[in-house]
Order: structure tokens, then sequence, then C-alpha cells
């Protein structure tokens, strides 16, 4: 399939429109729009194309369909080609960088000739921009600049899954089977290199013979290495059977669960390394075969893999007070689910089949409010069209319930979309920052709080509004959000959608430990992205919760008894 590919052009395109000063705003979130739909459409594009109907894909116009036309049959797009030549080249590249928009893009390319992120970081340090930028401005753009060159380095976790599997699948068509571990397979939002241990002598040189590898670092008897042509090195280490556990422990990570766990050796006269747990008089080893057993040697339960941050996790499992993570067979509903009513791909029958496909009881639509205009959002006589249409599946798909959602926009000064009255009729509300997100963040939080007051809201939806490698998460004062939803009995989110993950494990686990619930949601904008809901369920188990702290584990009637 292309659709991320051609939704990348799309993207590209609106970039260009923005970054070369297009007054007509609108055709910029044409553009975008388009792209976002495509990427979420379950159907092959090039499929679409075949059958001509590229103009019958939501957001896809007559001028788009012929731009996407001539680029799946040349190979290229006049139009984005055009709009290169009237770009100055490197301005949609600084455009990354948080708090340089396309006007300051635009200037810094040409008045000062800089081309790059790297060669902005370069002329802010020599002092080259002291008379553009105020100091703290200045600041702020190298923290940014910091923050997107650590994350260049780095691939969010479907990415990272997504070669493991391949890497995986290719071992196991040769009768070999390897183990992942690193800060994959502690579930991080990124991941750098790909770690895998296997028990094969002759892994080293099937690695080295992997379709995507581009070149070979290292390769031996115990260890090898690769870089893919993507970019990613994948580090292989090789053990005995007998020491896979200890192994898959040492190179699990982290480094500072695994000090914390040599220094517990060392008190009980051990030692521990990738080989195994030895005695450290007589050289014996006591434990390595499996994980299970050295964590036990060390009169320790088991930690899964999502704790081992060195975050309490020691001493918990010590005491033998380790939570019972929740797993994704807890789920027992999505609580925010968009359809092509707003700005989703796919209708809600298909978005609610999928999710009844799924063993999910319950789905929340919550299509975007009025505010969001750039995503579609429904008027309320819009709404009470989707009501009707939400009762007739009710009816036609029992038990399974369909509740009556929104994602409701918190305006810039902290105001609500819609009346009392009409936020009275909905089944759940959550509310989301969106627009105006560079006020500062004394005033962003204050809309947050004002939202969390208002007695119709429910859920506040991805509390920082992140979206990881593209835009840091709103400086807002999340201690003060945990009280006042705790004082409230609100429910924070953990958003599923991987660039985002937000609440991020740190925040999950200190609103739970405040005793504020939370909801594991996927975001979905189309039935592949239900998925989502697993990554979600992955951060929820690296910040500690287990089922009794997520709102949506509980039965749909259970649910309503407590937002109602």
């Amino acid at each position: 399939m292309r659709n991320s590919e051609v939704a990348d052009l799309l993207e590209r395109i609106a970039l260009l429109l923005e970054a070369s000063g297009e007054e007509e705003r609108f055709k910029v979130v044409a553009y975008r729009r388009a792209a976002t739909s495509i990427r979420n459409l379950e159907e092959d594009i090039e499929e679409v194309w075949k059958k001509g109907k590229l103009a019958e894909i939501k957001y896809v116009g007559e001028g788009i369909a012929k731009k996407i036309d001539q680029y799946l049959r040349d190979g290229r797009s006049e139009y984005l080609e055009e709009l290169e030549k009237k770009v100055p080249k490197g301005a949609i590249e600084l455009m990354q960088v948080p708090g340089i928009g396309p006007k300051t893009a635009y200037k810094l390319a040409i008045g000062y000739g800089i081309k790059s992120v790297e060669e902005l970081k370069q002329a802010i340090e020599s002092g080259k921009l002291d008379d553009f930028f105020g100091e703290s401005v200045r600041r702020s753009i190298l923290a940014s600049i910091e923050k997107l060159q650590s994350y260049e380095k780095r691939m969010l976790l479907p990415e990272a899954e997504q070669i493991a599997e391949a890497v995986s699948s290719f071992f196991s068509s040769h009768g070999i089977r390897i183990f992942v571990a690193g800060s994959l397979r502690r579930g991080k939002s990124t991941i750098g290199d790909i770690d895998i241990i296997s028990t094969s002598k002759d892994s080293a040189s099937l690695l080295s013979s992997f379709p995507l590898v581009d070149s070979v670092v290292e390769s031996g008897p115990k260890r090898a290495s690769v870089r893919l042509k993507n970019g990613v090195q994948v580090d292989l280490r090789i053990f005995e059977e007998d020491e896979l556990g200890s192994a898959l422990l040492y190179f699990t990570g982290s480094k500072q669960h695994n000090i914390a766990l040599r220094n517990i050796a060392i008190e009980k006269g051990m030692k521990l390394n990738e080989y195994g747990l030895f005695n450290q008089k007589t050289g014996e080893r006591i434990a390595s075969s499996r994980e299970e057993e050295v964590y036990g040697a060390l009169g320790m339960s088991y930690i899964e893999p999502e704790l081992r941050e060195d975050r309490g996790e020691i001493e918990a499992a010590l005491n033998k007070k380790l939570p019972s993570l929740i797993k994704i067979s807890d789920v027992r509903g999505d609580l925010q689910v968009h359809s092509n009513w707003s700005d989703g791909a796919d209708e809600l029958e298909a978005m609610a089949e999928e999710a009844r496909k799924i063993g999910y009881s319950y789905i929340a639509f919550t299509d975007h409010s009025a505010s969001a205009s750039i995503a579609n959002g429904l008027t309320e006589e819009r709404f009470r069209k989707q009501w009707k249409k939400i009762e007739e599946l009710n009816d036609a798909m029992k038990p399974f319930k369909i509740l009556r959602g929104v994602e409701l926009e918190i305006r810039s000064d902290g105001s609500l979309d819609y009346s009392s009255e009409f936020l009275e009729q909905f089944d759940i509300v959550g509310a989301s920052l969106h627009q105006a997100y560079r006020q500062q963040p004394e005033k962003l939080t204050e809309r947050i709080l004002k939202a969390i007051k208002n007695r119709h809201v429910d859920i506040i939806f991805h509390p920082t509004n992140r979206l990881i490698g593209r835009r840091e998460g709103h400086e807002v004062d999340l201690e003060a959000i945990i009280r006042e939803a705790r004082d409230n009995n609100k429910i924070l989110e953990i958003d599923g959608q991987p660039n985002r993950l937000d609440l991020d494990d740190i925040w999950a686990k200190r609103a739970m430990e405040e005793g504020v619930k939370i909801a594991i949601d996927s975001d979905a904008h189309s039935i592949g992205e239900l998925g989502n809901m697993r990554y979600g369920v992955i951060t929820a188990r690296r910040a500690w919760l287990e089922p009794r702290h997520v709102i949506n584990t509980m039965s749909c009637e259970e649910l309503m008894k407590v937002i109602s």
C-alpha cells in the first residue's frame, strides 16, 4: 500500500504552500485534510486510483485527485516541483523546529542564508541571530532543536515493532528463534537500535543476509551488528541455551535497573552479569536459564519488562508488592474514536462493528466539536443527525453499546462549544486543547482547569497535546491539573496514538498515585487505528496501572454510573 507515501506528498505540498506565504489558508487546510483521510484509508490508494474513484475519498476533490493521479502515474508532481522552486531551500526543514513558523523560516533562509536546523543552531550559538531573536526565544529554540535532533535518531514504537517482526520472521523462516530485548521490549515510546538475542551459532551470518541490510558493522561468533537501508541498526548477541534468561535480563535493561540488581547481588555475596548469577566465592552458577529464576534467587518477584526503569520496582519486588499490571484483554471499551462525520475515515457502523470484533462491549464516538473547523467539527444539528444513526445502530447491535460522545474544544478563552442544555445530552464528554496553544503556560493551564471544573466534562483528552518528534507537549502545570481532576472526580487520558501516548508513563503514574482514574483510548480515526489501544496499554503498564485504575475496564453500566 502507498497510502502513507501519497499522504506524505500532500502534507509536503501543504507545508510548501504555508512556507510560500499562501494567503488562502483554506488551501493548506484542504491538503492536510486530504492527507489525513488517505493515511487513514483502509483501502489501497492505488486500487482506488485504478477504479477512477480518487475524488470520492473524503476531502479529496477534483484538484487534489488530479495531483495524486499524476504522482501515481508518473512518479512525480509538477505542482510540488513548482512550489519547491518558490520556497527557499531549507525553509521546510527550519519549520520543523517548534516556534519557527513559515514567515520566520523564510526570513532566516533568505536574509541569513540558513538552510538547515544545524545551521540555525550554530547561528544562534555564535550570536549571529542576537538581533533577530530575543534571549528567551533563543534559549527555547535551542532546547527545541536538541529535542528534535534526538528524536531524529529514534523510531516510534510501531515502526520499531515492524522492523523487529520482519527480522524475527526472517530468522523463523530459517528455523531460528530470536528474542527482542532493549527499550523495545520495555515498551518505551521511542526506540533507537533494535536489540535481539539468539542461541543459534548461525545467527550472525544469517543476520548479514537479511534482505534489508545496507551494511555489516560487525560480525563474529558471539555478536553481530548491521545497519539497515532505513538507517536503523540491529544488534545481535549470541548465548548458550542455559544463559538465555540472564542474557535477556541484561540486554533488556534499563541500565539503571541492571545496576540496582547487581548491587543487590553483591550484598548477597553474588555476582550478576549477562551469563548468569554466580556465587562470588566459589564461582558456582546459581541461575541463568530463565529470568524468573534470576529474580527468584535474588529474593525478588519477577519484574515485568515495562517496569524495569529503577523507579521503585526493585523495592516493590523485594517486598512482594508489585502491581498486577493491566493487560489489553482487561479493556472493555474505547472512549475516544472518530468517524467520517468529522475527521475520521470510516463510517460509524464500520468502526462499531470492528470494535465489536475486537471484543469490546462499548465504544464512544467522540467526533470534534464546532470550533475545530479544520477537523470538520460538528454543529448541534449535525450531532443530532449522528445520534439518530447511533440509535439505529444500538438497536441493531445489542447488547453492544455505542455512546454519544464529543471531543470538545477548549477555546482560547477557556470556554467550551455548545450550551449547557445541549452538553447534557451527551453520554460522555471529553475536552481537549488544540487551538491557541502558544499562549503562556499559566493561561494554558487555566483553560484546562476551567474545563475540568465544568460539570459536563468527564475526561481531559491527551492533556499536553504533544506529538512525539514534532511538537513538545504544552508547558502546563500537570500537578495542578491532576489535583483538580482528583478534586472534581474527573478522568485523565492516555491517548494510544503512537505519536501521542499522552499522558506519558511518568505523569500517568503520578495521576494514579493521586487517585485520579485513567482512560486508555485509541484516538482512532480509522478502523485500523482501533489497534492503537495496545500502545496505550503498554504506556499504562509502564505507569504501574492495574485494571482498577482504568475507567474503561469497567462494564458500560458501571462506567455510566461513575461518570453520570
